[in-house]
């Protein structure tokens, strides 16, 4: 594990991707690099597991090379704010932080995000995490989060950070020290920063037009199609034949119950199934034609565009 220092610790891509296997994330870079282990960042990184069963990341680095942070499996719960600097975040949807910004991501077999990062940025932010709901200590919390998922499978919802929790964030995102009175009061932070981000979710149910039973099944009857047919030729007009509604009910009742458009879906399961057949040796060519594309040219400038590298790099 890479432990902060009072002094600032130096991040080669290596200790990245060590720090990344804990939580099925991969680190990669942006752009063509000529060394093998660069220095990518110097700073802080401090993580700590609550005794709720909550992990909690905070970091203050200064960017040395742009790179890309890929998860494999998305958490059921995660939470970030950015405190400095700027962040661009791909998965179902695209959401771009600035400060004083937090997003609450919630998924439920769904597919992994991504984080891109630019170089010679200074950036300061938090990242809580809960990866099974049926961890948590808190079975109160458990049953809350879980009739969020009921109510949709893969969510995304962006919230301001209370300008009065700001300095105790920012406090905490560059704390040096350990000890019992810190791990009390991260616990604490990370507790309010919880309420908040479930609260921004209940704020935009209570004012979001409710699906009926109907709908949402004929909707998953759809998901289910897409994700276990990814590499078929999908039109808006046969997949909303397929629900039994219009193209433009069928766009507007899947944005409103998956939080992201039926075709950005297909492509994220395109690119993640790509990605699990390059990981297994097939070839380039081979798994372009597998997920739906006629050109292989067109597959890698797809999937550059997705994870920030090109296939043969993911072979």
């Amino acid at each position: 594990m890479v432990q902060p220092l009072h002094a600032p610790c130096l991040y080669s891509l290596d200790d990245l991707r060590q720090l990344g296997r804990r939580h099925h994330v991969h680190y990669s870079l942006i752009g063509t690099q000529h060394e093998d282990n660069p220095c990518v960042m110097r700073g802080y990184i401090n993580e700590q597991q609550t005794r709720l069963g909550m992990t909690l990341v905070s970091s203050e680095v200064h960017t040395l090379h742009g790179y890309q942070a890929q998860s494999f499996t998305a958490p059921s719960l995660t939470m970030i704010v950015l405190l400095e600097g700027q962040a661009q975040l791909d998965g179902t949807t695209s959401t771009t932080l600035t400060p004083g910004q937090g997003v609450t991501l919630l998924s439920q077999d769904g597919p992994g995000q991504s984080a891109r990062h630019h170089a010679h940025h200074h950036l300061r932010g938090l990242n809580l995490s809960i990866a099974d709901i049926d961890d948590l200590a808190d079975e109160q919390l458990a049953d809350l989060l879980r009739a969020s998922l009921r109510q949709r499978r893969v969510y995304t919802q962006r919230w301001s950070v209370p300008a009065d929790l700001q300095p105790a964030l920012q406090a905490l995102a560059g704390e040096r020290s350990h000890g019992c009175l810190q791990r009390l009061l991260h616990e604490g932070l990370a507790l309010q920063l919880l309420a908040h981000g479930l609260n921004a979710i209940d704020a935009d149910e209570r004012h979001a037009p409710s699906l009926n039973p109907r709908d949402r099944s004929l909707l998953e009857r759809v998901r289910d199609y897409l994700h276990q047919e990814p590499g078929a030729e999908h039109s808006l007009h046969q997949l909303a034949q397929l629900a039994c509604m219009s193209p433009s009910s069928l766009r507007q009742k899947f944005q409103q119950a998956y939080g992201v458009s039926v075709m950005a879906y297909l492509r994220q399961r395109r690119m993640e199934l790509a990605r699990q057949h390059l990981g297994q040796g097939w070839r380039v060519q081979d798994v372009a034609h597998y997920v739906g594309y006629r050109h292989a040219s067109n597959f890698a400038t797809a999937y550059r565009q997705h994870f920030g590298v090109a296939p043969r790099e993911s072979i």
